[in-house]
């Protein structure tokens, strides 16, 4: 492990396009910052430790909040928002920081592949990742429990988790005694956004897709099945780690931290070989909130 950097801050920002995040800053920092895009019914807030524990590391970055969410662009209506409102979101975000890196998982996982394919981040890092069109993401387990919420995905109503669905696919790597702090900041998501991404309508062109990326999927993942980071590593030429003994909520469980480790040591390998976009520090724009 690390020794970690004690010149690191924590501050709230919220960037010109209403998305507002959590930022850690690292004094004089010599490495690029990260982008971190969290995933369905979540928040910044699931990045918390991974993101700490990047910054101690001398990697300074943003975990957002996708519009909707408390603190972020406010919307009307939840249910109907798309996912090109979400790469919207990101992208408007990645642009402010100057070509970041970005680090997304599972519905952000897709996100960061759209803003690879848009060339506005020097590196990807896809964590148990929603796929683009052309990789299925149905599973027995998955269909099974979106049945219930067909209603909400065709009629694109704000799509609400159960706590059964969420320790089942989400949180099944996590002791018993953290589901209920994780449950309760769990929030609506779009059904709109949901459909699309179970019909895999989302489409990613792979040659634009130039920058390094890395794949990571997690070998008891019930919710989106390890075979697709396989297929996403297999898309892009990208490596591809795949962990045993993790489920879906890989940035949060336990043993998260060797993750976060090798994702560290991936970059810096990926990086320090990426000619002019590589190692050079960036910054962190935004108004403090």
């Amino acid at each position: 492990m690390p020794s970690p950097i004690t010149t690191t801050t924590t501050r709230r920002v919220t960037f010109e396009n209403g998305i507002a995040g959590t930022a850690t800053d690292v004094a004089d920092a010599a490495r690029p910052p990260v982008l971190y895009v969290h995933g369905m019914f979540g928040g910044a807030w699931m990045f918390d430790a991974f993101q700490r524990w990047m910054a101690a590391c001398g990697w300074p970055g943003v975990a957002i909040d996708l519009r909707g969410r408390d603190g972020s662009r406010p919307v009307d209506d939840i249910g109907r928002v798309s996912m090109r409102d979400h790469v919207d979101d990101a992208l408007g975000v990645a642009r402010a920081m100057g070509r970041p890196i970005v680090v997304g998982h599972s519905m952000g996982g897709l996100i960061a592949q759209k803003l690879a394919e848009a060339d506005a981040v020097r590196a990807a890092v896809l964590l148990c990742a929603a796929p683009p069109r052309g990789i299925s993401v149905a599973s027995a387990s998955l269909l099974a429990r979106q049945l219930k919420h067909a209603p909400a995905l065709l009629l694109s109503r704000p799509l609400v988790p159960t706590r059964g669905d969420a320790e089942a696919l989400m949180f099944n790597r996590v002791p018993p005694a953290e589901h209920d702090a994780l449950f309760t900041r769990l929030v609506p998501e779009s059904g709109r956004a949901g459909l699309e991404l179970s019909l895999g309508l989302i489409a990613v062109d792979a040659r634009r897709v130039r920058c390094p990326v890395l794949s990571v999927a997690a070998s008891d993942d019930r919710f989106l099945a390890p075979r697709i980071g396989r297929a996403l590593a297999a898309r892009y030429h990208a490596e591809l780690r795949e962990y045993a003994e993790h489920g879906h909520f890989i940035i949060g469980e336990p043993g998260w931290e060797r993750v976060a480790e090798e994702v560290a040591g991936w970059l810096e390998c990926a990086l320090s070989g990426a000619g002019g976009q590589g190692l050079e520090a960036g910054g962190i724009s935004g108004t403090a909130g």
